[in-house]
């Protein structure tokens, strides 16, 4: 059989580069932006191995199970706002937001929001796998390092709560307190748990053991990294039709099948994941109504991650002429999934509660094109540094919740991270 022979990768960029430069126009928040996008086949067995490699930031890794899984990296343009098209075909913007407006000089590399256009792109589809070079300009200068095998030495020796336990039973105490006097119903309450050791914590490694049809990374520098395998969609949009995911409630995976089973149906017969449930949906649906035509709610079933279940709702609608994304996310952003309801009253607590701040965690991360959009919920996540790995997770407090096991909850959602330490 003959051999077939593989184009290096700088060569083949090389000589995509060499093609003129004719480029299409998209307009942009009001401006006019030329872009001319270039794609070849292209043989890259493992993503995270590449985009660890690259020297090139900022890098992406976005992955769902309906648009299968992208790494990029560099950016070509860059707006500070969610994007709006005004033409109906065009490119696709990657980024995200903070959860709310930041008091201390944390998540140094992460803008408030970003939305970027990427030079490089590896998109593996269901056809295949292929590089893509998105080119605004006529003269462009990169090159490309070839994948190499991950490598992480990092080992926890000390652990930080914030808040720790017996703060976090006050704080519980003192929400339960305002939900009886009916100022709130849900309030959800985060943890940022601090892991410091030794050796080099690789986020690619990391993220690649994570669990899960979700899995995204946003890197703005060598610094720091945030990767999350997240179970939550804010919304999906293809053309003028629009997804969303109300989920709550909580309980772990089993270790037989039998088990497993029966945690299932202890929570879909648990009133008050139930009633939590229901505040996630009813608010949806209240929010999405004035923008769509119509809306639907499915059944209420159970979303099975790798390490617990949850209760779930899909809603979908069918957006009124004008609704942007951006309207979409400064509507639906935060759910009471990861804020609470109602909205400005929970908001409120969270600034007065937690003592650090959320940054991209909890907050809307994702994609906007003109004809779809996809933004998670960036929750099961982590911000990883050299030697320090910041663990997030939130619980929701409704009447009936008990800070030991809103705290239990709590471990069940980090555990994917910290097991991949305890082998």
């Amino acid at each position: 059989m003959r051999k077939r022979l593989i184009t290096p990768p700088n060569e083949l960029i090389s000589a995509l580069l060499r093609t003129p430069f004719r480029p299409e126009f998209f307009t942009l928040n009001g401006v006019r932006i030329p872009y001319m996008r270039l794609e070849v086949p292209f043989p890259v067995e493992d993503l995270f191995e590449w985009l660890s490699a690259q020297n090139l930031f900022p890098k992406v890794y976005f992955e769902t199970e309906l648009d299968g899984a992208i790494a990029a990296i560099g950016s070509v343009f860059q707006t500070n706002e969610i994007p709006t098209f005004s033409e109906e075909t065009g490119p696709r913007l990657f980024g995200g937001r903070d959860f709310m407006k930041r008091r201390k000089n944390s998540w140094k590399s992460f803008p408030d929001c970003s939305y970027f256009l990427p030079l490089i792109e590896i998109e593996k589809r269901k056809e295949g796998t292929f590089l893509c070079i998105n080119r605004t300009e006529e003269n462009l200068d990169f090159t490309l390092e070839p994948p190499l095998p991950l490598e992480g030495s990092f080992s926890p020796i000390s652990r930080f709560d914030s808040p720790s336990y017996p703060v976090w039973e006050r704080e519980i105490g003192d929400i339960l307190k305002g939900i009886n006097r009916n100022e709130y119903l849900k309030v959800v309450l985060a943890r940022c748990t601090k892991l410091e050791g030794e050796g080099h914590c690789s986020p690619y490694a990391l993220l690649k053991n994570l669990s899960g049809n979700h899995r995204f990374a946003f890197q703005f520098s060598e610094k720091e990294a945030f990767i999350s395998s997240t179970p939550e969609m804010l919304y999906r949009r293809v053309g003028d039709h629009v997804q969303c995911a109300a989920i709550a409630g909580t309980s772990p995976r089993g270790s037989t099948p039998e088990k497993d089973a029966f945690f299932k149906d202890q929570l879909l017969n648990c009133p008050k994941e139930r009633h939590e449930l229901d505040v996630v949906k009813d608010m949806i649906v209240k929010t999405l109504s004035p923008l769509c035509l119509s809306v639907s709610i499915s059944e209420c079933t159970t979303l099975q991650t790798t390490y617990v279940h949850h209760l779930h709702h899909l809603i979908e609608g069918t957006l009124q002429p004008g609704v942007t994304d951006h309207m979409l996310v400064d509507a639906l952003h935060p759910t009471p999934a990861v804020g609470g309801f109602p909205k400005v009253e929970t908001c409120r607590e969270i600034n007065k509660r937690e003592h650090f701040d959320r940054g991209w965690y909890a907050a809307p991360i994702g994609f906007v094109s003109p004809e779809k959009a996809h933004h998670m919920v960036a929750i099961r996540s982590a911000l990883v540094e050299e030697n320090t790995l910041r663990l997030y997770a939130g619980t929701g407090i409704v009447k009936g919740s008990t800070p030991i096991r809103e705290w239990e909850e709590l471990e069940h959602k980090i555990s994917q991270y910290m097991a991949f330490y305890e082998k």
